[in-house]
C-alpha cells in the first residue's frame, strides 16, 4: 500500500505543469503566515509601531506630547494630501475614539506580531495567538470601514486627492481582513510546520 500510495503521489506530481506547481505554493504560502507572506504582515507591524505612536497618536493624546519636529510632520502630511481626518488640532470624536482604540488595543498586538513572526517557533499558532489575529483583524476592518467611507463622501478634496489617501488608508484594511482570512482557515495560522516542531 506505501508503494501503491509513492507511486500515486508522483503521478499527481507529473502530471502538474511548472505553472500549476508555482500556483499551488504561491497558494498555500498566501494562506498561511509563511515565506513571503511572513515577511510582508513582519513589514506591515513592523512600520505599523512607530506611525501609531508618532503620528496617528497625535489625534488622541495631547500634541505638547510630541516634539516640535513630529508635530511638523504631521502638518506637513495632513496639507500635502487632504488628510482631513488627521489634521490638527480640532478632530471628530468618533475618529478620536478609534485612534485609542488603536494605542490602547492595536499597539501591544503590532508588538506581539512583531516577536510572533520574527521567529514563529517561539509562539503557539493554534493558541492565544491565533485568538488576537482574529480578534484584532476584525476589530481593524470594521474601524476602517467609516474611515473610507468618511474619505469618500468629503466634497471638500477632489478626486486625485481622495484616491490618494484611498491608497494610504487601503493596507490598512487589506492586511487586517487577509490576517482574518488565515486564521480562519487554519488551525495554525503558521502552517502547521512549527507545530510539527514543537510536537517532535
Amino acid at each position: 500500500h506505501g508503494i501503491h500510495g509513492i507511486h500515486g503521489i508522483l503521478k499527481v506530481k507529473k502530471t502538474l505543469s511548472p505553472a500549476r506547481l508555482v500556483s499551488l505554493r504561491a497558494r498555500t504560502t498566501m494562506s498561511t503566515l509563511t515565506g513571503a507572506t511572513r515577511t510582508a504582515f513582519l513589514a506591515f507591524f513592523a512600520s505599523h509601531i512607530p506611525i501609531t505612536l508618532c503620528v496617528d497618536g497625535q489625534a488622541f493624546l495631547p500634541r505638547s506630547l510630541y516634539p516640535t519636529a513630529i508635530r511638523d510632520v504631521l502638518d506637513w502630511y495632513t496639507t500635502t494630501f487632504a488628510d482631513r481626518l488627521m489634521q490638527p488640532p480640532n478632530y471628530d470624536v468618533w475618529f478620536s475614539s478609534v485612534v485609542a482604540c488603536e494605542i490602547l488595543f492595536q499597539l501591544p498586538f503590532f508588538v506581539y506580531a512583531v516577536y510572533a513572526l520574527l521567529d514563529p517557533a517561539r509562539v503557539n499558532g493554534r493558541g492565544g495567538f491565533r485568538s488576537a489575529c482574529l480578534i484584532y483583524g476584525s476589530h481593524t476592518a470594521t474601524t476602517l470601514v467609516p474611515i473610507l467611507a468618511t474619505i469618500a463622501a468629503d466634497t471638500e478634496t477632489n478626486r486625485a486627492q481622495r484616491a490618494t489617501l484611498f491608497g494610504f488608508y487601503l493596507p490598512y484594511l487589506i492586511f487586517p481582513v487577509w490576517l482574518v482570512y488565515i486564521a480562519v482557515r487554519n488551525e495554525d495560522v503558521f502552517g502547521g510546520d512549527h507545530a510539527k516542531s514543537k510536537a517532535a
